[in-house]
């Protein structure tokens, strides 16, 4: 009985012995690391970073930085992995601020804390606020601004007209954005923005004054045709080279331009695809099988088609409907990438080659959503044709649709439906209420 009592006695100051060092090993080390050295700042708006020496011992990890900021809350951040940077951020005045940097190791042990008093410069909100411009888009307003720390921020815009005062808020922490207020009526709004951060920094309310939008319509197509080449050239076509006008050429003199990069139309029609189609008030859709489209046919890339809109008219945006057959949206032979050009040549008898103004080049661009993809193909891809500063064209008369490229990378090309916004030449607006404009009613 004393022996099996001995054995019974040593299994457990075995079994204690085992869970007392699994205790200590748990415990670990709790030595912290050394701190950093040679540390150095470099401010930027509403922040910084630092630089420095990561210490020497093996389990070092991190550093993190730890300060308060203008509303009383402590910040933390973190270095990444073994980096010899630290970023801060969310300072919302020009002035000093202590900061604590600490060494962390593997095992959470922090060093004794390195106190850096630094002054950032002018706060994130400010800055952004200064780069903030506001202009008139078409029966809109439209506001853009620079965000080089890429901080999160919101902007607030605040439009009154007469009694009706409406704030509009936007958050984003793009390095370059904009945002449009739309639905608004050609009379001026008087108009202010102010900036918010994420922590609670925000800027003095600042006054842009009256800005007064645009205000254009869908313009009529009632009076369009398509220029043909023989039009295109005018006098210069030799309708007595051969009796079949589509073989037809340029006097000799002219030939040099007569090539699909210059003035020369792709072809009138392939297969089902007509030129025509291109401004008839419809839109290729799959499920009613309509084939509501211009179809080049094997032309390759560049290709264009000159369009004459029947009189003057001053343009500001457009849409572009897609060819929708055989499932082809956003794909195949739909063009991708295009440009549009603009000419007011006063006489077409010696052909239309005067006045031609180049106005922007145009990518369609797939939204990442099926539905959000799905309903701009049906409602129409609308573009301002001067983005940056938008405004009118010139006046003209004479539009160049040139292909630049297809979703499929071929040869061919096809686009169902274009409707061009504006007014007329002296500033008219002549409403057509056959144009389309969205997607049609019952076409599910």
């Amino acid at each position: 009985m004393k022996k099996l009592y001995y054995i019974f006695t040593l299994i457990t100051i075995g079994i204690l012995v085992f869970f007392t060092n699994c205790d200590n090993k748990e415990e670990g080390d709790t030595i912290p690391p050394a701190q950093i050295t040679n540390v150095s700042f470099t401010p930027q708006n509403g922040g910084g970073y630092f630089t420095f020496s990561i210490p020497e011992d093996e389990d070092f990890l991190y550093v993190r930085g730890e300060y308060v900021i203008d509303n009383g809350k402590t910040i933390s951040k973190t270095s990444s992995v073994y980096s010899d940077t630290l970023f801060i951020e969310g300072l919302g005045t020009v002035k000093e601020y202590p900061v604590k940097l600490y060494s962390v190791d593997r095992e959470n042990n922090h060093s004794k804390p390195l106190i850096m008093n630094i002054t950032p410069l002018a706060p994130t909100t400010s800055a952004i606020l200064e780069t903030v411009n506001v202009q008139p888009g078409f029966s809109s307003l439209v506001i853009d601004w620079l965000n080089n720390e890429e901080e999160t921020v919101t902007v607030h815009v605040n439009v009154k007209l007469n009694e009706t005062d409406v704030t509009k808020i936007y958050s984003s922490n793009l390095v370059k954005d904009r945002f449009t207020i739309d639905g608004l009526k050609g009379v001026p709004y008087n108009v202010s923005v102010k900036i918010r951060d994420s922590y609670d920094n925000e800027t003095e309310v600042k006054g842009f004054g009256e800005v007064t939008p645009l205000i254009d319509a869908p313009l009529s197509k009632k009076q369009w045709a398509f220029l043909r080449d023989q039009l295109l050239y005018g006098n210069k076509w030799n309708n007595d080279s051969i009796a079949d006008p589509f073989k037809q050429k340029p006097y000799v003199q002219y030939q040099s331009t007569f090539r699909k990069d210059s003035f020369m139309n792709a072809p009138m029609s392939h297969v089902e695809g007509r030129i025509e189609k291109f401004w008839d008030n419809e839109y290729d859709y799959e499920p009613v099988q309509n084939l509501n489209y211009f179809n080049t046919g094997q032309v390759g890339y560049p290709f264009s088609y000159y369009i004459d809109l029947g009189r003057e008219v001053k343009a500001s945006r457009f849409k572009i409907w897609q060819r929708n057959a055989w499932g082809m949206l956003y794909t195949g032979e739909n063009v991708e990438i295009w440009e549009m050009w603009v000419s007011d040549d006063k006489d077409a008898s010696d052909g239309v080659f005067d006045g031609w103004e180049y106005v922007g080049r145009y990518k369609l661009v797939k939204p990442s959503s099926v539905i959000d993809a799905n309903n701009a193909a049906r409602a129409g891809h609308e573009y301002l044709l001067y983005p940056e500063n938008p405004r009118f064209t010139k006046p003209f008369r004479y539009l160049r649709y040139k292909a630049i490229k297809q979703f499929g990378g071929g040869n061919s090309g096809c686009t169902s439906e274009i409707t061009i916004y504006g007014t007329e030449a002296d500033g008219s607006i002549i409403e057509d209420p056959t144009v389309l404009t969205g997607a049609k009613p019952g076409w599910d």
